[in-house]
């Protein structure tokens, strides 16, 4: 090879060489000096309601261990494919995080098809957060005051008994198809827009049963407007002590039902997930968020990272042939 074209070449090679160099050194800074500037954490829904607030409580005692603001940044609707891509559009920095959900990283799958995203490559595990029971509950004036008492009146006629939700393929809705499939009954779906206006239909006789949230459903219960049938979850809760767990009913499969976690967008540095996973504890550690979750009706759910996408992985492969038969359309 020439002198002359063998220096170019090697000019070149040192340009290219110092380029990579350079690239790999602002990455390896960037990473280092996570984070620089805000962080943004995409919530599925509107201000006020309790995904938002659990947002907020992280946002503040996260933000405060990693030293930046985290702003919480609500994107509702489309049952939270706008949240979605709204983080999917941004660079895999971890800048921009996404509150998911059982919904979000499971159910809505089967209920939005094609859906603009997928779950389990689209995203990786932050942060587990929160889980919460539902409780299976029925109009007292229907006389079901046990699961034995559901299942008889549901295969004496099959059909019959109207079970409300907040939505079409809302986990209040997909709830109540699972524990049905599992006891072997058959009830009427009725999808109400929003959790309240299902309970007051169940309430009022234009539905006869019904899964609310914990939160939600409790003080309808110590009312005695709800009879509660049980809950699902791992263990029995404080407030409900003799409500027994399907579980304890020999119905299984259905611990940790509802889900919060915080996920970002594939690619993120894993060194970001990582810090961002440990200050978390902040979160949970902090006795205002513990009270604040528990006169919410939510408990705490710890774990390293992997957890969030082991766990939605687990939900999809114990639900989806079920959740598949149903064959349903949500637009």
């Amino acid at each position: 090879m020439p002198e002359a074209i063998t220096n170019v070449y090697k000019i070149l090679m040192g340009v290219a060489v110092a380029a990579v160099t350079a690239t790999t050194a602002t990455t390896v800074f960037a990473q280092a000096s996570y984070p620089s500037r805000p962080v943004r954490l995409v919530v599925s829904q509107a201000p006020g309601g309790s995904s938002d607030t659990i947002a907020r409580l992280w946002a503040e005692h996260a933000g405060r261990a990693i030293g930046a603001t985290i702003v919480v940044e609500n994107k509702p609707g489309a049952g939270g494919i706008i949240a979605a891509q709204t983080v999917l559009n941004a660079p895999a920095d971890g800048y921009t995080l996404l509150l998911g959900s059982v919904s979000l990283m499971v159910l809505n799958q089967f209920t939005y098809k094609p859906l603009p995203y997928n779950p389990e490559k689209d995203f990786v595990g932050v942060t587990m957060l929160t889980t919460v029971p539902f409780v299976l509950s029925a109009n007292p004036a229907t006389g079901i005051k046990t699961l034995k008492d559901l299942t008889d009146k549901a295969k004496a006629a099959p059909g019959k008994l109207n079970f409300a939700s907040a939505g079409l393929g809302n986990s209040t809705h997909l709830a109540v198809e699972l524990v049905s499939n599992a006891l072997g009954i058959s009830m009427t779906h009725i999808p109400y827009k929003g959790e309240a206006d299902g309970i007051l239909a169940t309430i009022g006789g234009q539905t006869e049963v019904m899964a609310p949230v914990y939160g939600t459903a409790l003080p309808h219960i110590k009312n005695h407007k709800l009879n509660p049938l049980a809950v699902l979850s791992p263990q029995r809760t404080p407030e409900l002590p003799d409500v027994p767990t399907l579980g304890e009913l020999g119905v299984k499969g259905f611990d940790n039902m509802g889900w919060s976690a915080v996920v970002a967008r594939a690619g993120t540095p894993p060194d970001i997930v990582e810090k961002l996973n440990k200050a978390t504890a902040a979160f949970h550690k902090s006795p205002d968020v513990q009270a604040k979750l528990k006169s919410m009706g939510v408990i705490a759910m710890s774990g390293p990272s992997a957890l969030v996408m082991e766990t939605a992985a687990r939900d999809t492969k114990a639900w989806g042939p079920t959740l598949g038969a149903l064959n349903l359309s949500a637009k």
